[in-house]
């Protein structure tokens, strides 16, 4: 059954790689390194702890579609740093979290499916943009408890989004490293609060 599983993992990325391959299949312009955008949120205070509301943009490029349309599972991480700055000394980091998640196509039942790789919950969107939307809205996600931070410290909150290209099946992964259509991450965006 390993065997079995390894054999149709391997058909599967050569087939996503032959039909990548194809011409025309990607020769949209290759997308800069920064193609998820970060347009917004805000930290807040709900029950005695910080929660980071967020709206990012997932604009996946020719070669990511094709291969999630293909039923390649994609998985994306946001990266959540918080710091607390420091004038005399460097800043110290408080905490760090990665929150991970996968969307995955299902043909069978024409479906994509959303998992929180954190929590495993899973939920069911009927096209790619809207499975997309939901991943961009973050709302309500826990940062840190409040009485670990140091009452009227000013502190920063940083926040990055990428595709894990690792995460990506051994044969289409090598390429993924080599192409900018895989280079799917955006810069850092900050917020500062007071606690």
């Amino acid at each position: 059954p390993l065997r079995e599983a390894w054999v149709v993992q391997l058909l599967l990325g050569l087939c996503v790689l032959v039909l990548l391959c194809r011409p025309g299949a990607a020769s949209a312009q290759p997308l800069e390194a920064h193609a998820f955008e970060i347009r917004g949120g805000e930290v807040v205070l709900n029950d005695g702890f910080y929660q980071l509301d967020a709206d990012i943009d997932f604009e996946l490029s020719p070669a990511a579609r094709g291969a999630l349309d293909s039923g390649v599972p994609l998985a994306f991480e946001l990266r959540i740093e918080l710091i607390r700055p420091r004038r005399l000394w460097l800043d110290e980091t408080v905490a760090k979290r990665t929150q991970r998640y996968r969307v995955r196509y299902h043909a069978l039942s024409d479906r994509y499916v959303l998992t929180n790789l954190n929590t495993g919950e899973s939920r069911n969107f009927s096209t790619r943009a809207g499975v997309l939307r939901a991943l961009g809205t973050v709302r309500s996600l826990p940062v840190i408890d409040q009485r670990l931070l140091r009452p009227g410290e000013e502190y920063q909150l940083w926040l990055r989004a990428g595709l894990d290209v690792d995460d990506l099946p051994p044969p289409l992964k090598t390429g993924a490293y080599l192409s900018p259509q895989w280079r799917l991450l955006s810069e850092w965006h900050m917020w500062r609060f007071r606690a």
